[in-house]
């Protein structure tokens, strides 16, 4: 993005640090939650169950969350090289809007609609 950019860069920067540390302190209450859990016996099945499908869950959603964290650190990294705001796959500017809706985009709009389409026929 330009030099007159900058500031728009810089707000994002700080909101994708924000996101960063929530995402991070996040996941580590689930894994203290999940540890926690671990130690803790039920002599009914269907609570043990239960628990069961709560841990996967937790799980899942610690999947989803490092991923984020990965797209959030690759952005990091894209704004520190100067690159960021480009898209990766046609060299594009990503648009304004689409960065402050999801400030880790790598794709511009028609990039990510046509990776979509071809992920769906896969």
């Amino acid at each position: 993005m330009g030099g007159q950019d900058h500031e728009f860069v810089k707000e994002l920067k700080k909101a994708l640090l924000d996101k960063r540390d929530q995402l991070r302190g996040n996941i580590n209450l689930e894994l203290n939650d999940l540890k926690g859990a671990e130690g803790h016996h039920l002599a009914d099945m269907e609570d043990l169950a239960s628990d069961t499908l709560d841990e996967s869950t937790a799980y899942h959603i610690i999947e989803i969350e490092q991923a984020e964290l990965a797209q959030i650190d690759k952005a990091l990294q894209l704004i520190e090289e100067g690159d960021y705001g480009k898209c990766e796959e046609c060299g594009d500017p990503i648009s304004v809007e689409r960065l402050r809706a999801l400030p880790f985009a790598t794709t511009c709009v028609a990039c990510k609609r046509d990776q979509e389409r071809k992920a769906s026929r896969d």
